[in-house]
């Protein structure tokens, strides 16, 4: 008999099924060990020298293990294909060799990116060792964790500024707290605009003003109402006779947005379904234990052959031959740190829907369906057309756009939500030529301000912290609870982060003491530091000194602060 150790109950299940007799498929129930909690766990002075202690509970996980592992011929270590999975591995087989378990038994990684019998066959015919580096890169990851939260906490619990102070969540508690100042000292900036009602051809449609009197009007170029009153005395009656004096006519396409990142579908899932990262990632290791989907946490784009080659034989016989393009489309990722080669988020197969889920994986599932097929569909297809219309004593010039599409491509099966900055409302305009006739039958002024910046959603944070390189596929869901559970962020009823009082505080401190620690630049460093390593780049013991020194500099200094003194 062999035993497979995988991290989850229902992931153990699914995959005996396809493994049958022969073999043993058991849970660690996720990871087993942790740092001792108490201060000395880890230990600078001794080239961080870690303890490790079995974590509460797990000491009847690791019994089972070893009663079946005395029955197996081979154990294979299954937990999930990245950072942290890698770690759990190396402290089961860890354990199991301080326990004298294994007795000469042959010990195997095997790592899949989706939970189906060919990936799972494939990855048990090819085995591997556990992968150092990965385990390095988790220790320093957990060094600094535990570091920072036995430095700086008891700093924050002595003043009352908070319960912790994170390494990455510090900085995004930093975003929200920045955006609000940003807010409270934007100054409004009022502006003007005058849209014309156009009537030719029996058809009404409205123009934006472009011109008077030989001078462009931009967004800002009308400043208050006086101008405004101005410009119009100018253009003179309301119904005025115009005619078009240039047309412009173009063709535009639009391409599928790439299959999902762990970023990426957090926040479509965000406007889409109104999900909560944390909401949108458990219920993706739901589908993902099931084999319904690939491996949940990834940075990359990128999908296996094998994949597209079934997701374009579907469109073919779903939509037609039309919606095919003659090559595959391929995405570069726009992430600044592409972690672990993983496949996008995508369905495990293409051959129907699943119709067994309901509630929140029915409709996940669907989004990841829709989004998976599109990205692999043609381009939809447009006639964009604008003409400039000029009033008949010559005085003012209107522009008038309007959009048809002329082919769906991916966009028969998904749109990307109206959220999205480029997704715009189709308009019509009537067939106008140059010299058409055009009556001008009411001119509407109209006041604006300029808006401050948006405060942050779920959604635009996670996007930030990737644009920033800060934070990974494992770790944007933790941070969005963790500020908020914390209670250094709010979300109103539009779901957007507002800093408490205690956000407002501890990012003060952090920000005067401890300065580096919440600079962007910084962690997005830190974070960059953790993929060398990983990738085999750097040494361990290098990247951490290199860290700890100034951090413990800056722990010392802080050590005699007064609450007083913060703000």
């Amino acid at each position: 008999m062999n035993l497979l150790i995988v991290e989850s109950p229902s992931k153990a299940k699914t995959i005996e099924k396809y493994l049958g007799s022969g073999w043993r498929v058991i849970a660690s129930v996720g990871h087993v060990r942790d740092l001792v909690p108490e201060n000395g766990s880890v230990d600078p002075e001794h080239d961080f020298a870690m303890r490790w202690q079995i974590m509460p509970g797990k000491e009847k996980q690791i019994k089972l293990i070893i009663n079946e592992l005395k029955k197996a011929d081979a154990v294979y270590l299954a937990s999930d294909p990245d950072r942290e999975g890698e770690a759990i591995a190396w402290h089961i087989l860890d354990i199991l060799k301080a326990k004298k378990a294994l007795d000469g038994k042959k010990v195997y990684r095997v790592a899949f990116h989706e939970i189906t019998k060919r990936a799972v066959t494939e990855a048990i015919a090819n085995p591997r060792e556990i992968d150092k580096d990965l385990v390095d890169a988790y220790m320093v990851r957990r060094a600094l964790d535990y570091l920072i939260g036995f430095g700086i906490s008891p700093l924050l619990w002595r003043r009352n500024l908070g319960r912790s102070a994170g390494r990455v969540q510090s900085v995004a508690v930093k975003l929200v707290v920045d955006r609000e100042k940003e807010i409270e000292a934007f100054k409004p900036v009022e502006y003007w605009s005058l849209t014309s009602v156009c009537i030719a051809k029996k058809t009404f449609f409205n123009a934006q003003l472009s011109n008077v009197s030989g001078k462009k009007i931009e967004k800002m170029t009308i400043e208050n109402h006086d101008q405004m009153n101005t410009i119009l005395e100018k253009i003179g009656s309301p119904e005025i006779p115009a005619k078009v004096v240039a047309i412009d006519k173009k063709k535009t396409s639009r391409r599928a947005a790439a299959p999902f990142t762990t970023s990426t579908l957090q926040q479509e899932s965000s406007r889409k379904l109104y999900f909560s990262s944390k909401r949108t990632m458990s219920t993706a290791q739901k589908l993902y234990e099931q084999g319904l989907i690939t491996y949940m946490r990834t940075d990359a784009t990128n999908l296996s052959a094998d994949a597209v080659n079934e997701i374009r034989d579907y469109i073919t016989k779903t939509y037609g031959g039309s919606f095919v393009p003659k090559t595959p489309n391929i995405y570069v990722t726009k992430s600044k740190n592409a972690q672990e080669a993983h496949e996008a988020i995508r369905p495990t197969h293409f051959d129907g829907k699943v119709e067994h889920l309901t509630g929140d994986e029915a409709k996940l599932y669907d989004l990841i369906w829709k989004r998976t097929i599109a990205c692999q569909m043609t381009n939809a297809e447009f006639d964009s057309v604008s003409a400039d219309i000029e009033t008949e004593n010559k005085v003012a010039v209107f522009h008038a756009v309007g959009t048809t599409r002329t082919f769906d491509g991916f966009m028969r099966v998904y749109t990307e939500d109206k959220d999205d900055a480029d997704e715009k409302d189709e308009t019509k305009l009537p067939s106008l030529s140059v010299g058409d006739e055009i009556s001008i039958t009411e001119l509407k002024p109209e006041q604006h301000f300029t808006q401050p910046p948006a405060r942050y959603t779920e959604a635009s944070l996670v996007k930030k912290l990737e644009e920033l390189g800060i934070g990974r596929p494992s770790t944007y869901a933790t941070i969005m609870s963790t500020i908020v559970d914390r209670k250094y962020v709010e979300q109103d009823k539009q779901r957007r982060f507002h800093p408490t009082p205690g956000g407002w505080v501890i990012s003060a401190y952090l920000s005067k003491y401890f300065n580096e620690l919440v600079d962007v630049n910084f962690t997005a460093k830190t974070e960059d530091t953790l993929d060398d390593v990983s990738n085999g780049k750097q040494d361990k013991l290098k990247a951490l000194r290199n860290f700890w020194t100034p951090t413990s500099a800056m722990i010392d200094g802080a050590k005699d602060v007064k609450t007083t003194e913060i703000i």
